[in-house]
Parts: structure tokens; sequence; C-alpha cells
């Protein structure tokens, strides 16, 4: 079987600067984390509980080559806390390579509260209890940015499970974060097998 060598290393590449992008974060006291893996498939971010304020999100397009252009979200918090924090990656070893076949999970998890700043996260995918005061909405078809956004002082997301494609913090706390692999682990989610849209319930 012909692998792709370029893309793999991409790939593994992607997912070894989101395991050392969270570790210096780890070791400089949470200073400016930034996760750059759009376009070769994303990450997974699950938690018990988030609270944020300053809420705004907007839709917007994603674009890769296995799917063309389709539709995600962008949101933006000011600052907030997230308790339960689990953030990995998966990758597929290629078949006729050492150990093909066998997925590789990247995980940075937290059993302690964790405090952020500044985050922007692109995502394709959300499940999640939301709870919302004062919420905004605006629809302007002639905005170039996005023609729906929603907008609160406070956001609540309890038993979060999402599916993001890039994220973004100014600032994070990682105390009492644990840094691991797993091998063939067992998915925890029940994201759509298509990455190629967004939603959410």
């Amino acid at each position: 079987m012909a692998i792709n060598t370029k893309k793999f290393a991409i790939v593994i590449g992607a997912a070894l600067v989101l395991q050392a992008a969270t570790v210096g974060a780890i070791a400089t006291g949470g200073t400016a984390i930034a996760v750059p893996t759009a376009g070769v498939g994303g990450f997974t971010v699950t938690f018990d509980q988030l609270e944020g304020q300053g809420f705004t999100q907007y839709a917007s397009l994603e674009n890769s080559s296995e799917c063309g252009t389709y539709p995600s979200a962008v949101a933006k918090i000011n600052r907030g806390s997230i308790k339960g924090l689990k953030m990995y990656k998966d990758v597929e070893i290629p078949k006729g390579m050492p150990g093909g076949g066998t997925t590789v999970r990247l995980m940075i998890s937290s059993d302690k509260t964790v405090k952020f700043s500044g985050m922007t996260q692109k995502f394709t995918y959300l499940q999640g209890n939301l709870k919302m005061e004062n919420q905004k909405t605006l629809s302007d078809p002639n905005s170039m940015k996005s023609s729906f956004s929603l907008s609160a002082p406070t956001i609540v997301i309890d038993d979060g499970r999402i599916k993001a494609q890039s994220q973004f913090l100014q600032s994070i706390t990682l105390s009492g974060a644990h840094v691991k692999t797993v091998v063939n682990p067992k998915n925890t989610t029940s994201f759509p097998k298509s990455q190629c849209a967004a939603g959410g319930n």
C-alpha cells in the first residue's frame, strides 16, 4: 500500500504541536497557548463544565481537500474556567508502517479547575447543555464576516463535547494537568462520521 508520507508527517506534526504547546503552557504557568491544527482533522475538547464571561459566536466556513467548503462556527470568550478538561487528538498510523492501523491518542487532561482568557475557537460540532442569560442575536446579510451572530454576557456549558478545528488562548492556567498517550482508545463521543458540517444539540 502506498503511503502519503507528507500527509502523515503533517498529521503527526500537528498532533505533536498540540502536545508540545500544551506542555509548554504547563511549564510556563500557562501563557499564550496556540493550537494550529486546522486542515488536518482537528482535535476534540471535552469537559464537565465551562463557565465563561463575554461570549460571542458567529457562523464561518471551513475548507479542506476532503470536504471542500462547509459550515463551521467561531466562538469567543473573554475569560472563564473549565472543570474536568480533556483535550486530545487521535492519529491513525497508516497501514504498511510499523504499528499500521493503530490509533494513537495524545491527550492533556486536568483534575483541577482550569482558568483561561482570550479564547477563540473554530469548531464544526458541539454537544452539551448550554445556559445563557440576556443573549442577543444579530442578523446582517451585508456583513462580510457573518450574517448571523449570538452574544451573551455569560455562558455555562455542562457535559461539553467539541470537535474543534483551531484554538487560540491568550492565557491558560493548567494546574493539575496530565499529558499521556493512549493506544487504540475507546471513543466516548458521538460526533457525526462526516466532519464536513457544523451542528450541535
